[in-house]
């Protein structure tokens, strides 16, 4: 593949997160000023100039725009974890994968704040919700365990690394969020992890 090619794709792909982050964004604001259950599809495309036919290219339903925006993210998790210098500690490998899937929540506070202010004027949406971070936990499991040579099932291990990771990064959002975002996200993410290592060597 040429150079020329390689660019196209790149611009092709950009394109495509564009629009699916505009999709995203239009049913989440619709949804905090309507609720839910005055939302349509129809209503989301004509608003981002796009047809039915390729809002559905991009999510199976309306409720997973609103509550999976990004599910191309264990994919790219997955790849960083496994791709990490041996080096590092299991741990060390998921931070940094988190950390950079995690680069944009400074800019995308309000997307947060928008979608957790729906799951609670929405509660229809909370089981959808629920699922997809179940299914990302159990991806992070899965992931661990690869790069541990573990099972995912029955070793300790990646199940403990996982949760407790997954609450590491809930406590930080709610420390930045509930200090009125005095300091920056990174840096508590930072010393979130930096605590659960001194007890996690692994």
């Amino acid at each position: 593949m040429s150079a020329d090619d390689h660019a196209s794709l790149g611009l092709r792909e950009r394109k495509k997160r564009a629009t699916r982050d505009a999709l995203a964004d239009m049913a989440l604001r619709m949804a905090a000023a309507r609720g839910i259950e005055h939302v349509t599809v129809e209503a989301v495309t004509d608003a981002v100039g796009v047809s039915v036919r390729t809002f559905f290219n991009y999510f199976p339903c309306l409720e997973d725009a609103i509550t999976r925006p990004g599910h191309e993210s264990a994919e790219r998790t997955r790849r960083a974890v496994l791709n990490a210098p041996e080096h590092l500690t299991a741990l060390e490998a998921l931070s940094e994968a988190l950390a950079q899937e995690l680069a944009q929540v400074e800019e995308d506070h309000e997307r947060w704040e928008l979608q957790m202010a729906v799951l609670r004027t929405s509660p229809s949406l909370l089981p959808g919700f629920l699922a997809a971070q179940g299914a990302d936990e159990r991806a992070l499991v899965a992931v661990l365990a690869e790069r541990l040579g573990q099972d995912p099932e029955t070793d300790l291990q990646p199940r403990l690394l996982a949760h407790v990771a997954i609450a590491a990064v809930r406590a930080t959002v709610e420390v930045w969020v509930a200090s009125g975002r005095t300091r920056t996200f990174q840096s508590l993410y930072r010393e979130a992890f930096a605590s659960l290592a001194t007890g996690l060597k692994t």
